[in-house]
């Protein structure tokens, strides 16, 4: 099914006629293959597998319940299918297939010519779906009006033209909204937001809670600035585009829960925080460890390195962090073995700051506020002049007028600030949270420079960690954190 309804035929159904047909003829179900939600036009991976069974001799018949519930690409389709078939016959082990409501059998003369037929009737007619949709989504577009699931903050009403649906603010739904804006602008995080909101009982519409990525994808929505959004043709389906208005620039349908200037700031605030959003590269990354460009040989002042080290009894191996520098330029070359050394530092770490409160540095522009949205309006309609139907003199006439805008917002001078922000997480929370990277940055935080490792003396078993110098900001020494480690026994 490519869309289930109340009135489309069910799956349940569908597969209920089907195993009285297998009973009348006597065939055992080896398999069955459900689609809910694909659709017939793309090609599908279990309609593929249901082919490679019958090559495979899995199986021997496919049954469907109409032509069309096997696919809507017209002929391609019944290209693979009768070779398959034919593979078959060739091979003495002859295969059927039987489209149920369509009276079609394989093993009939004028299979091939009947399925053809069908194959490219279904064809046109999703073509015709397609354009007959297109053309109602392009009026909606036109008179403003609303299709499809309201944005989170809000819910459909009526049209005022009598036609249609329009969008309202959802009371509820909007003071989460604005709960989750005034949290990420204070300084927060999207996983401190999640957290504060699921505290208090405030859920999502289509989740049991609130995560850092659904935080994140609420926040940046153009419906919360009342832009009624569209995709054109190439376009992602993670894409959208506000519609544009006479003057070039996005056009507010509907009422705002968030204003333009907040959307920037909020955007900008999230792709500086972690990596929430972050797809993960195809293929191997070498895992950077905790003090990665944190160590420094005293020897030669070079960065160490982590890399394997020697092997143990057991066959397993010591990972090390060794000096960095080519053979030959350092005088004394160091090297630690990296899990102790690890957990040494961020022991010393959160005994000293794990207490204290994480405030990060957070460098503003204060602009006039229009320039991105200008940037986006031009891409916008450079992109609507690929259309086969654009209006090219509208479109020139409104692409000139916003790049004048622009030249003319570029000029105005970009004020910075920096200032600080409090996260209301202390570093121990942060660091329980936060993965290999993340607990890195933390401890940047704290570092006056890098960690210098000095050559052990004698071969022990037990690291001398007087070795071991580091810089914490604040004057830290070694002497003054064992010291605080045992008032903080004794206290205990």
């Amino acid at each position: 099914m490519s869309v289930t309804t109340d009135e489309s035929t069910s799956i349940v159904r569908q597969e209920n006629d089907l195993r009285e047909l297998c009973k009348r003829e006597g065939w055992t179900v080896v398999k069955v293959l459900t689609d809910d939600g694909l659709s017939g036009g793309k090609r599908r991976a279990k309609a593929d597998l249901a082919l490679d069974m019958l090559r495979e001799g899995a199986a021997d018949v496919i049954a469907v319940w109409k032509f069309d519930r096997w696919s809507r690409q017209g002929v391609r389709a019944v290209a693979d299918l009768v070779e398959t078939i034919d593979e078959r016959q060739a091979s003495g082990r002859p295969a059927l297939f039987v489209a149920m409501g369509d009276g079609i059998r394989s093993d009939a003369q004028t299979w091939r010519m009947h399925v053809s037929l069908i194959a490219e009737v279904g064809r046109m007619e999703r073509e015709n779906v397609q354009t007959r949709v297109a053309s109602a989504r392009k009026h909606q577009r036109e008179t403003r009006r609303h299709s499809g699931r309201p944005g989170f903050g809000y819910r459909p009403i009526p049209h005022p033209s009598g036609k249609g649906r329009a969008l309202e603010i959802d009371p509820e739904e909007a003071k989460t909204v604005r709960r989750a804006v005034d949290l990420i602008l204070s300084g927060k995080s999207a996983y401190m937001t999640a957290k504060i909101l699921n505290d208090e009982g405030r859920a999502p519409r289509l989740a049991a809670e609130w995560n850092a990525s659904t935080v994140a994808d609420v926040l940046q929505r153009d419906s919360l600035m009342g832009y009624m959004t569209h995709r054109v043709k190439g376009d992602s389906s993670r894409t959208s585009r506000p519609l544009l208005g006479e003057d070039g620039l996005p056009e507010q349908v509907w009422p705002a829960i968030v204003t333009p200037a907040e959307m920037r700031e909020i955007r900008a605030l999230l792709r500086s925080r972690g990596d929430w959003g972050r797809v993960a590269r195809a293929g191997r990354r070498r895992a950077a460890r905790l003090l990665s460009g944190h160590l420094a040989c005293s020897s030669c002042g070079r960065i160490m390195r982590a890399g394997q080290g020697d092997y143990k009894a057991d066959g397993s191996n010591v990972h090390r962090y060794v000096c960095g520098a080519p053979a030959g330029a350092c005088p004394r070359k160091v090297s630690i073995a990296a899990q102790h050394v690890e957990d040494h530092v961020a022991e010393q770490f959160l005994a000293v700051y794990g207490g204290y409160e994480v405030v990060e540095m957070r460098e503003t522009s204060r602009d006039t506020g229009e320039l991105a949205e200008v940037e986006a309006a031009i891409a916008s309609t450079a992109a609507d002049m690929a259309s086969p139907d654009a209006d090219f003199g509208s479109l020139v006439e409104r692409l000139s007028m916003l790049r004048a805008r622009r030249e003319a917002l570029a000029a105005v001078p970009v004020e910075s600030t920096l200032e600080e922000v409090r996260t209301g997480e202390t570093f121990a929370e942060a660091w329980e949270k936060r993965d290999v990277d993340g607990r890195r940055a933390l401890m940047s935080y704290a570092l006056d420079g890098p960690i210098v490792v000095r050559p052990a003396l004698k071969r022990s078993k037990i690291i001398d960690w007087s070795r071991v110098e580091i810089p914490w900001r604040g004057n830290w020494g070694l002497a003054e954190i064992e010291e605080y480690l045992r008032d903080a026994a004794r206290a205990d």
